[in-house]
């Protein structure tokens, strides 16, 4: 993140990161700040390259507009945006584009930022060439990464930040907001602050978010609905369940498919449910959502996908905040009915719609 800090007007500045979205946000607003009042002293340098011939003809332009002195005297400001030869590819490797780099650092050193100061936006981008190490001694390199969601404190981090986006834009989130809005967006900060936009107008002049409003504006309709199926079963509500069910298939959702996602549900609310039962997971609440901790060995518990990735914390809390009104064994009851769904389900002949609306009624009234 940036350092509000630095006086940026004095430094050459590398704005980098994997989230290409607040990368290039970060530049455009930076260009905003620090564009000089004379437009003939700002020139624009698109950084997208196609061959090493390329690149080297863009460093070629960038050194050249620094050393073109300016029409009118005062400073400078060359804006290299969306560089791609920065980073681990051809290009990147390329000795020549490596050369020239070298070129354009020394270049950068000899004259400052008081003559001429240097932008440069770039996504993947790979910090251990040289050009980046010395514009580190140079400059400013401001690194923006997408959130890391297989990292459940990194989780709770990016959920505060959307929290606090949703309240810097007059909105107040309902418990359950957040947590969907980071299962049905993930770390797509471009989608977020799409959805947030419209969720700020929709919702004028209260700003109150409720998981409703999502399923109105967030364009993941179908997952919503998913979620909100698991929901409705784990909460035993009967009519909910179905009246979801039904939309499901009508919309196309094959009943294989519905079974395997609820199954994940129940699996993690037998699961949980256990583990809190043993004094083996804690639910907390932070801020409007809740957060799941672990005891060490109760980690090694957790279910992993194809990927070897286990279910995010935040969903675990969210399911067992559900599933506790009911003991643990329950739940195993439940993932029984869902196996002998499945066998009946790949059987011939029988009624799929009818066989998946039975295991739900089955559930929903499992004591």
């Amino acid at each position: 993140m940036a350092d509000s800090s630095i006086k940026l007007k004095q430094k050459h500045i590398l704005i980098n990161g994997s989230d290409d979205f607040q990368v290039k946000s970060r530049g455009l607003e930076l260009v905003a700040q620090l564009t000089p009042a004379e437009v003939m002293n700002y020139e624009v340098i698109e950084g997208q390259a196609d061959s090493v011939g390329d690149a080297l003809d863009k460093i070629d332009r960038v050194k050249e507009a620094i050393l073109t002195l300016p029409f009118f005297g005062g400073a400078k400001l060359i804006f290299l945006k969306n560089c791609n030869f920065l980073s681990d590819n051809v290009m990147g490797k390329s000795e020549a584009v490596l050369e020239k780099l070298g070129e354009l650092t020394a270049l950068l050193i000899k004259i400052g930022p008081d003559s001429a100061q240097v932008i440069i936006t770039a996504t993947g981008i790979d910090r251990r060439r040289s050009f980046y190490k010395q514009f580190e001694k140079i400059g400013v390199c401001e690194q923006w990464d997408l959130p890391d969601l297989k990292d459940a404190a990194k989780v709770r981090v990016w959920m505060k930040q959307i929290e606090h986006l949703m309240t810097e834009r007059g909105m107040k989130p309902q418990p359950g907001v957040v947590e969907r809005l980071v299962e049905l967006i993930g770390n797509d900060t471009r989608a977020l602050h799409n959805e947030l936009e419209k969720l700020a107008l929709f919702t004028m002049p209260t700003g109150e978010v409720s998981e409703a409003h999502l399923r109105l504006i967030v364009s993941s309709t179908r997952e919503l609905l998913v979620w909100d199926l698991c929901d409705a079963v784990t909460e035993s509500n009967t009519n909910d369940s179905l009246h979801i069910l039904r939309q499901l298939l009508t919309q196309g959702e094959s009943e294989v498919g519905i079974l395997i996602l609820l199954a994940g549900q129940i699996r993690l609310a037998a699961l949980g449910t256990h583990l809190l039962e043993s004094k083996k997971l804690i639910l907390k609440k932070n801020g409007t959502f809740l957060n799941a901790s672990l005891a060490g060995d109760a980690e090694d518990l957790m279910p992993q996908n194809k990927k070897g990735e286990k279910p995010n914390l935040f969903r675990l809390a969210r399911v067992v905040d559900k599933a506790r009104r009911s003991p643990s064994q329950r739940w195993f009851r439940a993932l029984d009915v869902l196996y002998q769904t499945n066998l009946a389900l790949v059987s011939t002949g029988s009624d799929r719609q009818k066989v998946l609306e039975m295991a739900v009624l089955k559930i929903c009234h499992t004591a």
